[in-house]
């Protein structure tokens, strides 16, 4: 019999083809087609006067590369990229475990505590920088009041305007703004770990920081890994960060690979933009496998 023997399947058919066909479809538009399209421009030249497309073959491949290595702007862009990674792995997603780890134990106000640190993550991006701007704004801000109440007058600066604290300010924001995110992925995690571990572990006087390393980690070590390797992916397009609160700079200071490319589009270089970003494609996957392999070597669990 076939699928429109009865009419049970006919319903059952077209319900099946009414849901899949807008994400097929939005897959073959804006995955493949687009990707597709990426390619082709990054071996051509647009002239946006003349409205002219010449076919320039691995040229703008090698005008990006000579950039990476002459341009300040670009070494800062990849750079800058690159440092987003140990960003996330040495710093965001341990400091995401242990506040996820503090949470797990109901210490008091913690239900408060959550909120405040899962707020920023479901706040518009625009407002939170522009708000963490006003913070550590020299005139408006109250950073730099806070420093001076404690006698730390030689530690204040213009945070977001100074080359030498900019790329830290931009970066101390990303955690503030991170870690509450992945602090609730990290406590679901945690919440499926059995009891009975922790129980073994107080029978044996574990102090709760080696239950942290001992039993916590290894058995959310699966979670961790996804949240390092979807961390590690997404230092390659970050850009919006930098462009809200200082636009790559003061002096290229801030600039990233992909702020780098919106930069090439929004003037009209699209064959160089594309270049760009099939190189920086390339090289994500290289690292984020990378990592993936080194991480897929320590044994998973099983709850």
């Amino acid at each position: 019999m076939g699928i429109f023997a009865s009419k049970t399947k006919r319903m059952r058919f077209w319900f099946l083809l009414s849901m899949t066909l807008y994400p097929v479809l939005h897959f073959l538009v804006f995955t493949v087609y687009v990707n597709f399209q990426t390619i082709l421009y990054s071996f051509k030249r647009w002239n946006v006067a003349t409205g002219n497309i010449d076919w320039v073959m691995f040229e703008n491949y090698a005008n990006i590369i000579d950039r990476l290595f002459t341009d300040q702007s670009y070494k800062y862009a990849m750079l800058n990229t690159m440092l987003w990674i140990p960003l996330n792995v040495l710093v965001l997603t341990p400091i995401a475990v242990f506040v996820a780890y503090m949470f797990s134990k109901k210490m008091r106000f913690h239900t408060f505590y959550r909120i405040v640190y899962f707020f920023p993550s479901i706040i518009s991006i625009v407002i939170i920088t522009m708000v963490f701007s006003f913070m550590f704004s020299p005139n408006l801000g109250i950073v730099n009041p806070i420093l001076g109440l404690f006698g730390l007058e030689s530690l204040q600066r213009t945070w977001l305007g100074d080359p030498s604290t900019a790329l830290g300010t931009v970066f101390f924001f990303c955690i503030w703004a991170g870690i509450g995110f992945q602090a609730a992925i990290l406590l679901g995690a945690i919440s499926r770990i059995p009891n009975d571990l922790y129980e073994v572990g107080k029978l044996e006087g574990i102090t709760p920081g080696k239950e942290l390393i001992k039993v916590v980690v290894p058995m959310i070590w699966p979670t961790i890994s996804t949240l390092v390797i979807i961390g590690t992916s997404a230092s390659f397009t970050i850009f919006l960060q930098s462009k809200l609160l200082t636009n790559g700079g003061p002096n290229y200071s801030t600039n990233t690979a992909a702020l780098q490319i919106v930069s090439l589009v929004t003037k009209g270089d699209y064959g160089n933009a594309a270049a760009f970003g099939i190189i920086l494609a390339i090289i994500g996957f290289i690292v984020t496998w990378t990592i993936k392999y080194f991480l897929d070597k320590n044994q998973t669990v099983e709850y």
